[in-house]
């Protein structure tokens, strides 16, 4: 299946991580840059490397150096008290007031799988980055770093568009301005697979 999304945010994710079917070796997660220039993320995005991964510069991502990835490769968004009360009060009342917002697991390439949002009077786990997505008001991916409080507000700085799996349109862009053809852009997003005729 060639799967796609409007951006990866730097690195794609594996579809079992998404969808929780088995995985695939066509559609696994994987740095979408310069390999020298960004090693310390080849093994992943995760809680610990994330900070620097946001950070990196986005020149060196296919889907970070083209006009494209405005407002698709890097994000942020910062949601008051009151209307994160709104939002999670939607679908899980029993929460109450938020307090905090703590990612339990990460897929490969950093996207949020399971959120614990806890509030004064309990705490529940949401599941699945879609959606974590739309529970916090329809963000743009579910691979971003929480900072703040209820005080100034939660600030979510993030990184892509969409799901993350197989090909990434602005990352495609990136590759195809640098000079790329299409065998090498459909062999970088969907490894292993091959392009044939069939008629």
């Amino acid at each position: 299946p060639a799967y796609y999304s409007a951006s990866c945010g730097g690195f794609g994710e594996s579809n079992e991580n998404v969808w929780g079917t088995p995985p695939d070796p066509s559609l696994r997660g994987r740095l979408d840059g310069d390999g020298a220039a960004l090693a310390a993320f080849a093994g992943g995005v995760t809680e610990a490397n994330l900070k620097a991964f946001l950070g990196a510069p986005a020149d060196k991502f296919a889907c970070g150096r083209t006009k494209s990835a405005k407002g698709r490769f890097r994000w942020q968004v910062t949601l008051a008290a009151a209307e994160l009360d709104r939002l999670v009060s939607a679908e899980l009342p029993q929460v109450g007031a938020v307090k905090a917002l703590e990612p339990l697991a990460r897929g490969v390439s950093g996207r949020i799988t399971r959120l614990r949002i806890a509030g004064d009077r309990g705490s529940a786990t949401v599941e699945g980055e879609l959606k974590i997505r739309r529970l916090l008001g329809g963000l743009k991916s579910s691979l971003f770093l929480v900072t703040g409080d209820r005080a100034s507000g939660f600030t979510l700085d993030g990184a892509g568009f969409g799901h993350g799996v197989g090909l990434c349109q602005t990352g495609a862009i990136g590759m195809a301005e640098a000079g790329a053809d299409y065998k090498k852009i459909l062999g970088h997003y969907y490894p292993g697979s091959h392009v044939r005729r069939l008629y």
